[in-house]
């Protein structure tokens, strides 16, 4: 309240009385008025609904901004002259970190040639990732899963390849004998020590599931795509890497097993709008995703 007060130029009281009216206008409540504030069901769709304006208004003003107009007089009038400096369209998208960290990067030389727009990134995990397309907080998001929800655009991007590696030094360490091309002996992966992305990532439990594994070894948790490499490189525990993030790593990294790697899938879901700026973004997430294949 005291945020949207401030854009407004408002008290927070005012804020939350417009609030109410338009809960009133509407029939339903917007938010929870608990601490923190939630957005409802309802007060999700509208919040999704008025950043779609906000996107259309604003290209619309592009559009308009230093059209020639007829004056009265019939010279043109360039309606441009003491106009108020247009303010860029911001995009909210949502990444999953390991996309940030490798293949996405990129994309900000390409953001960086747009005077027009700003991008605000969400980070969230490529399976959980499509609540904040729902929820209105992005415009688009990156994520695994394959079917999109109503009103909603859905196209591959491509698919991100994770190989399960170990530092030597923690091999040796569990008496596990390895070479730069992997163990040389089975790895009891119930006591070999794991690193875990966060409580949202199962790409591990994926893993050792695939290849028989039921129970959840020793467990260190580090959010972060490079620190979690770094915690894996230093032998903390073993993990799974992205294929394009190891060349960068230490050579002391080898594979766990022969075992196939885990691709997971990519799509770049977003809002079902005739925008030209949603439109240069997505081009230019498939331009630079093509480099994943």
């Amino acid at each position: 309240m005291e945020g949207g007060a401030f854009v407004l130029g408002v008290t927070p009281s005012a804020m939350s009385q417009r609030i109410r009216t338009l809960e009133s206008r509407i029939g339903q409540v917007l938010i929870r008025r608990t601490n923190p504030i939630t957005v409802t069901e309802a007060g999700e769709a509208v919040l999704k609904y008025a950043r779609e304006i906000e996107l259309l208004e604003s290209e619309t003003l592009d559009r308009l901004h230093g059209i020639d107009i007829d004056a009265p007089d019939g010279t043109g009038a360039d309606s441009s002259t003491g106009a108020r400096r247009r303010e860029p369209t911001v995009l909210r998208i949502g990444v999953n970190a390991d996309s940030l960290s490798t293949w996405f990067r990129p994309i900000f030389a390409e953001v960086a040639q747009w005077d027009d727009i700003v991008i605000r990134i969400e980070v969230a995990d490529q399976d959980k990732a499509l609540p904040l397309l729902t929820s209105g907080e992005v415009l688009g998001t990156i994520t695994s899963a394959e079917v999109g929800g109503y009103g909603t655009q859905v196209q591959e991007l491509g698919s991100m390849r994770y190989v399960a590696v170990a530092a030597k030094s923690l091999l040796n360490k569990h008496g596990v004998i390895a070479d730069n091309h992997g163990v040389l002996a089975e790895v009891d992966l119930e006591s070999l020590p794991m690193v875990n992305f966060g409580k949202d990532d199962d790409l591990q439990f994926t893993y050792l599931r695939r290849v028989g594994v039921q129970a959840i070894p020793p467990m260190s948790v580090v959010p972060s795509s490079w620190e979690f490499a770094a915690a894996v490189e230093a032998g903390v525990g073993w993990g799974l890497i992205p294929i394009t993030q190891l060349g960068e790593l230490s050579k002391d990294l080898v594979p766990l097993s022969s075992e196939p790697n885990i691709d997971v899938p990519l799509y770049w879901h977003h809002w079902n709008l005739a925008s030209e700026k949603l439109g240069r973004l997505t081009e230019a997430l498939h331009r630079v995703a093509a480099g994943m294949r």
